[in-house]
């Protein structure tokens, strides 16, 4: 590059040094890719400005020259640039450098380079991919388990309490007394052993924590007063006594039973419904996220404002995944809608923009329906012009 020798010279300000290092970087990806054709003039422009950057020569001419190259130069990579380059290609090793092979010579191995910023971002969402999956399995199982404990103790339940009234119409000695008799010992058997399972199922969701057994302050006044009454006469009404001490454990027994089902109907319920579908929500833009970083990086096009664009993506997943329970109907999603609510909001999680679609479309038709007039309505009849009134219309 020639200049004259009345133009004056200056130094070089620290963007436009910055703005020449930036230059290099994208010649060297372009000669190193193989898949854009270096531009002679482009080329020598910006390797010249290296060079006068060490000689501390330069001119305004130079840095108009510079920029407009550089601007070719930029254009040529786009969607690669400087930032996502420095981002995803690895510095040179330590070993590389005479400090780094001096090093290696005397303790034996070569120094570790610095991890990438797309090294980090791709260590990250798999970490915490692995850690929603296991979480998201262990939650699934739990509720799939508290579930069919629960199924079936209302189903063992009402078969018992039918099984009990058909066996009271029964007489004592008949041989189909005593099968109903043995199918009602064992559903009984079978009512405590899924009970006790859910006694423990429910101990993990309240940490430990158990339901009480004590009867409500009537009751329990009732059966003090019941008592004080029979125990006046302890020889005549000890079978009462003991009677009445079966109906006490058992009314305290059967309200333990009732207020296990019912806390473990109400947490399987807000699993159902708002814990599972958000889980789910959120591993699938885990997965969308770990898809497009592989594309990224592949393209050499990420930079840090991927990585705001995708941990925004992973709170609106979840939140998609949540609410697609609560405003899409399986006959609104056509295609989906042989699908069941956790896949339906995996793949909302997945892919918002199908969500927010259809919320706009919904929004849309409610705006129409509120714009649309009434069929029922007749046109209000205009009233009828008076001759007079024609008159000076026309005279205006």
């Amino acid at each position: 590059m020639h200049k004259k020798n009345s133009e004056p010279l200056y130094a070089i300000s620290p963007e436009i040094e910055q703005v020449i290092h930036d230059g290099q970087k994208l010649l060297s990806y372009i000669a190193r890719c193989g898949n854009t054709r270096l531009d002679p003039e482009v080329t020598e422009v910006i390797i010249n400005a290296k060079h006068q950057l060490g000689k501390k020569e330069w001119s305004s001419a130079d840095e108009t020259l510079f920029l407009v190259n550089y601007d070719k130069l930029a254009e040529v990579v786009y969607p690669v640039t400087v930032e996502s380059l420095d981002a995803i290609l690895p510095e040179k090793m330590l070993s590389q450098t005479p400090e780094g092979e001096k090093k290696k010579g005397m303790s034996g191995h070569s120094g570790k380079r610095p991890v990438t910023r797309a090294e980090a971002a791709v260590a990250w969402y798999r970490r915490y991919t692995l850690v929603a999956l296991i979480l998201l399995l262990l939650t699934q199982v739990y509720h799939l388990f508290g579930k069919d404990l629960s199924t079936n103790l209302h189903d063992i339940f009402s078969e018992r309490e039918m099984n009990q009234a058909a066996l009271s119409k029964l007489e004592t000695d008949s041989q189909e007394a005593g099968v109903l008799a043995d199918k009602v010992e064992r559903l009984n058997q079978q009512l405590d052993a899924n009970y006790k399972l859910l006694m423990i199922w429910n101990q993990i969701w309240s940490l430990g924590g158990t339901f009480s057994d004590s009867l409500p302050r009537y009751f329990q006044s009732k059966y003090e007063l019941t008592k004080k009454s029979l125990s006046r006469d302890l020889e005549a009404n000890g079978d009462k006594l003991d009677t009445l001490e079966l109906e006490r454990s058992l009314h305290q027994a059967r309200i333990l039973f009732f207020e296990n089902i019912l806390a473990a109907d109400a947490i399987l319920q807000v699993l159902q419904g708002y814990i599972l579908p958000l889980m789910y929500g959120l591993l699938g833009a885990f997965i969308f996220v770990l898809r497009s970083l592989m594309r990224e990086i592949k393209a050499l096009t990420y930079t840090f404002s991927s990585e705001i664009k995708y941990r925004l993506r992973l709170t609106l997943g979840a939140l998609g995944g949540m609410v697609i329970g609560w405003f899409l109907k399986p006959e609104e999603a056509n295609a989906l809608a042989s699908l069941s609510p956790m896949a339906l909001a995996f793949l909302m999680g997945y892919n918002v923009d199908v969500l927010f679609s259809l919320m706009d479309k919904v929004i849309g038709n409610i705006k129409q329906s509120i714009g649309k007039p009434d069929s029922g309505q007749s046109a209000t009849p205009q009233p009828a012009s008076s001759p007079g009134a024609k008159a000076s219309q026309a005279n205006s």
